[in-house]
């Protein structure tokens, strides 16, 4: 099982409360990979989460640095492993892998993420 959510699931409050919305449904998309993960060891079903970072669609026009061809590589990837990762951080954020940024904003304490956006 392949869920799509996106690099604002490790970092909700970036762009404001005008893109709240969009960011809590990404967040949730953290916690339902997870819980179907847990859930679902025991029958063998793998559970991945594809974290696109900015990605160049007809929704992100401005902000998009990467094409949709990295989020297909992921899913593939996910699809074909006989390991699948539970998480792929794919495409950039303003030039950051989106892997590193996410990264740092799991390991850093809520009250430094806080001040870094």
């Amino acid at each position: 099982l392949v869920i799509i959510g996106s690099y604002f699931g490790s970092m909700s409050g970036a762009m404001g409360l005008s893109h709240i919305y969009y960011e809590s449904t990404k967040f949730a998309c953290e916690g339902l990979a997870d819980g179907l993960r847990r859930s679902l060891r025991r029958e063998g079903v793998s559970v991945s989460l594809v974290k696109p970072g900015n990605i160049s669609t007809g929704m992100n026009t401005k902000a998009g640095e990467d094409g949709p061809g990295v989020v297909c590589e992921a899913v593939e990837a996910a699809i074909i492993s006989l390991r699948p990762q539970t998480r792929y951080c794919v495409g950039r954020v303003r030039g950051t892998p989106t892997w590193l940024l996410c990264r740092v904003f799991e390991l850093l304490p809520a009250w430094l993420t806080d001040r870094l956006l």
